[in-house]
């Protein structure tokens, strides 16, 4: 489900994740969009290039370096040529701060600008990320996806703790699998969270003992399912002296889910028995 929402709405609350050190905001940070193209410069064009939807540019260190060395009259006309590309918002990916060249070109184009620190390839990921949050109402979380009584219950935490294990165990006499490692989380427009696997991995799982291996010759496939409403997320830390469970409340795609904070040993793994007891303490709100 997608929506036209305004650079301030779809940042708010993001500079920070996003690494942005210093931002140039113009009258342009207000204008609506509903498709938005992420596209990386690691070279400025001399001449201009065709036209694509709304575009949020990164201009890597490389390409910086050769706005700087340019000549002021054939910087503004390599900046113009750029422009002409519908791109709607500026970032520098590896920078501190924002040439003063730039915020006086981008001004007087009504583009804004920022500066991140980070590379142009965490960046790229981070503002895909961001855009179906944001735009497409989808999130995606790395974690083991299944369902009990009709709740579908995210468990997360570090790979290896034991969440697959004990998850599988489960589902084969009391719950329903869903995906593993990567879940995809929708709100569709009843506003419920719909979850499901990734559609490249979703039929498949990895064990330690079976390697990546296909889902149906695991379970029953009456024990499958394509994908559940989201009711809440069980986060499982090891770096704990004893077992100790906190309710909490999660926020995802806006919405408040009543989820847990499992801290076990450091030494002890994530298994059957604690998932229960958790799902439990999920389903009667205890």
């Amino acid at each position: 489900m997608k929506k036209k929402l305004s650079l301030k709405e779809i940042f708010q609350g993001s500079i920070i994740r996003l690494g942005i050190k210093e931002i140039f905001k113009t009258a342009g940070f207000e204008n609506k969009i509903a498709k938005i193209n992420i596209r990386l410069i690691n070279r400025i064009p001399y001449a201009p290039l065709k036209k694509q939807n709304s575009t949020i540019a990164i201009i890597t260190p490389p390409a910086l370096n050769q706005l700087r060395v340019m000549k002021e009259k054939l910087c503004r006309q390599a900046l113009d040529n750029l422009f002409k590309k519908q791109i709607v918002f500026l970032i520098l990916s590896g920078s501190l701060s924002l040439p003063v060249f730039l915020k006086n070109h981008t001004a007087n184009s009504n583009i804004p600008v920022a500066a991140s620190k980070y590379d142009e390839h965490y960046l790229i990921s981070l503002l895909k990320a961001l855009v179906r949050e944001k735009i497409q109402n989808t999130i995606s979380l790395h974690g083991v996806l299944l369902e009990a009584n009709e709740n579908g219950i995210l468990i997360t935490g570090t790979s290896g703790i034991g969440k697959t294990t004990a998850v599988l165990k489960s589902v084969v006499k009391d719950y329903y699998w869903v995906a593993d490692d990567i879940a995809v989380i929708k709100k569709n427009k009843r506003g419920e969270l719909i979850a499901g696997g990734n559609k490249k991995i979703k039929n498949y799982i990895h064990t330690e003992a079976t390697g990546i291996i296909s889902v149906g010759n695991l379970l029953d496939p009456g024990r499958i399912k394509v994908n559940t409403k989201l009711a809440a997320i069980v986060e499982i830390k090891g770096f704990g002296k004893k077992t100790e469970i906190t309710k909490v409340r999660k926020g995802v795609l806006g919405t408040k889910l009543n989820s847990l904070h499992i801290n076990i040993p450091a030494t002890s793994y994530f298994d059957e028995k604690l998932l229960k007891k958790a799902i439990r303490m999920i389903l009667k709100g205890d």
